[in-house]
């Protein structure tokens, strides 16, 4: 809980506003059966009823007293937790935005939801009702024990005779709890992850009467979610069970040792009848009751702050990920105000024993083994290969999606000054170096959302908006549609497979690049709509240079190079005629049609 202290500072004047309150709320508890207590000692006895009356109306204020502080000190620890969380969760996000695409190469996405939504409610579900209750429990006992060893230290002792048994038995059942919350919320993101692949793939799914196996999976991992919960419950019952068992306990026992005493008798502590009372031993029951409340309330909370726990275990373990350093998040004023290096590179490129793993240690295979080769400014060059021969990987390695590459990749600007790709912040390159996806992604907002992105000077500039969409021939589409603020539905679903590849070369349009990555940029549109796709890619090109990296012979047939990959290294490389005349990779390639892929 430390390290949340970082989400929870800057809205530690709720939590203090709450904790104020906490001593006005133990006092009044404790008041309470003291005025009792006279009353019955004192006021009844002597037949004063004014004297009652007055008890009476203290304790009346008493009451108002404490639910007032109570409700109080409620609203604002509440506050604190929900504003506590809403930092939490932010922080999250902006994390998970910055972190390396082999991040989630290797993590499910049910597995980051279940962190970023079910973890964090866990966790806010435990502030408000747990963590920062505590304080007040703790606050009130001590109040409430203090209040026993000054009116009678003998009976306090009887009192808490069990409270060895009942740290033993809080401490096991925490300890039990913990282990068994930390396998839940491992359950659940399991779970979670293989829901949202199956509907990802619904479509292959019931295309292959796949639901039978998938359902059967399904289940299969939710009885390990069910074995857990059920072993939580029933420690959880157990464990209130048994404080509730033992508060009973300890009011039993005082009045069985103390009662004698009422009666004048000797009992185990000796003659008590000269200092217990009828109304101390009320004063007494009335303080076993309450300091039982929180503590029984206690011990269902620690199942509560058990997932608490396990959730934040899961949380810091995604927030200590290594992630990429983001100027433009981190520290955007200092990014706007310095000048950008960049806006002097025409483009030009020269990469030099280019080497790159997926795997983070020098073991792991290597994708691409000693690439060499240079693009000219406005120079379009292809990347052609088989399955596998490290083509997209490429072209992640040059946008920073993928960092940790060795040898040289650096960026020419136009006086000839070199810069090392690695040296450069992601925010400035991708500026600069835009790249478009065979799968194009739409999100659920209007189509001008979806050429801006929020980017704050296409927003404030709509001409350059309507601009790219000229460019690219996604002008009359849109307008047709209701203009910028037409509705893209979900993953694009009011938009055509080629409109929306369209829109995706309006973002690019729209920011003018120095150099565009084309990743099978027309793979997934059909042979009519292609040739108005080839028109706007065509105008793209112009004043920038390209790299193609594709499989169909007409995006790479008319390219000035043409690089070919094989086995994560350079096979041949020349234009269209010279690999034909080489008679090499490229012309198997060609005379298949690219047909392996």
């Amino acid at each position: 809980m430390r390290r949340f202290w970082q989400y929870a500072r800057p809205h530690k004047r709720w939590l203090f506003a709450g904790l104020i309150v906490i001593p006005l709320v133990a006092v009044m508890t404790t008041v309470r059966p003291l005025l009792v207590k006279q009353a019955v000692d004192e006021a009844i006895p002597a037949h004063d009823g004014q004297a009652l009356q007055q008890l009476a109306l203290l304790f009346l204020a008493a009451v108002v007293v404490e639910f007032v502080s109570m409700a109080l000190q409620v609203y604002a620890l509440q506050r604190a937790g929900h504003l506590s969380i809403y930092e939490l969760r932010t922080a999250i996000f902006r994390h998970v935005l910055c972190l390396p695409a082999r991040f989630f190469d290797k993590n499910p996405l049910g597995s980051l939801l279940s962190r970023s939504t079910s973890d964090v409610e866990a966790l806010g579900e435990t502030l408000s009702f747990g963590v920062f209750t505590i304080a007040t429990d703790v606050v009130m006992i001590g109040s409430i024990l203090a209040s026993m060893f000054v009116l009678s230290w003998k009976l306090a002792l009887i009192s808490l005779s069990v409270a060895p048994l009942l740290y033993v038995l809080v401490r096991w059942f925490s300890s039990l709890l913990r282990g068994l919350q930390l396998e839940i919320r491992r359950a659940q993101g399991v779970q979670s992850g293989y829901l949202a692949e199956q509907l990802s793939g619904i479509g292959v799914v019931q295309l292959y009467g796949h639901e039978d196996h998938a359902r059967t999976t399904f289940e299969a991992l939710g009885d390990r979610y069910l074995r857990a919960t059920k072993l939580a419950n029933i420690f959880d019952s157990l464990l209130y069970s048994l404080m509730d068992g033992i508060s009973a306990f300890c009011v039993a026992l005082l009045l069985y040792y103390g009662a004698p005493a009422l009666l004048g008798e000797v009992g185990l502590f000796g003659d008590l009848s000269g200092a217990l009372t009828l109304g101390l031993l009320f004063a007494f029951v009335e303080y076993l009751q309450r300091v039982f409340v929180p503590i029984r309330e206690f011990s269902s909370k620690i199942a509560t702050i058990q997932r608490a726990a396990a959730s934040l275990e899961r949380i810091f373990g995604l927030l200590d990920t290594p992630r990429e350093p983001r100027a433009a998040l981190d520290h955007p004023e200092r990014y706007q105000g310095q000048a950008d290096p960049l806006a002097r590179w025409t483009g030009a490129l020269r990469v030099r024993g280019l080497r790159f793993s997926y795997g983070y240690d020098d073991g792991a295979p290597e994708i691409l083994r000693g690439l060499d080769f240079d693009v000219a400014p406005g120079e379009v060059v292809a990347v052609v290969g088989r399955t596998g021969s490290g083509k997209t990987s490429l072209g992640r390695i040059l946008t920073q999606i993928y960092a940790g590459y060795r040898g040289s990749v650096e960026l020419i600007l136009d006086d000839g000054e070199a810069l090392e790709l690695r040296e450069l912040e992601p925010d400035r390159v991708r500026r600069w170096l835009l790249m478009v996806h065979q799968d194009v992604f739409l999100f659920d907002e209007s189509a001008g959302f979806n050429v801006t992105l929020g980017d704050r000077e296409l927003e404030d500039d709509p001409s350059r908006v309507h601009a790219a969409l000229e460019t690219v021939q996604a002008a009359q589409f849109v307008r047709e549609r209701g203009g910028l603020e037409a509705p893209v539905g979900e993953r694009g679903g009011n938009f055509s497979v080629g409109e929306a590849q369209l829109l995706a070369f309006a973002r690019v349009a729209a920011r003018s690049p120095s150099m565009l990555i084309l990743d099978e940029a027309t793979a997934s549109v059909d042979s009519l709509t292609e040739q108005r796709v080839q028109q706007a890619i065509e105008r793209l090109l112009e004043g920038r240079s390209v790299l193609v990296i594709a499989h169909r012979l007409s995006t790479v047939r008319h390219a000035d190079k043409i690089i070919v990959l094989a086995d994560g290294e350079i096979s041949e490389m020349g234009d269209h005629d010279s690999l034909m005349a080489n008679d090499g990779l490229y012309a198997d390639l060609y005379r298949s049609g690219f047909a392996e892929e």
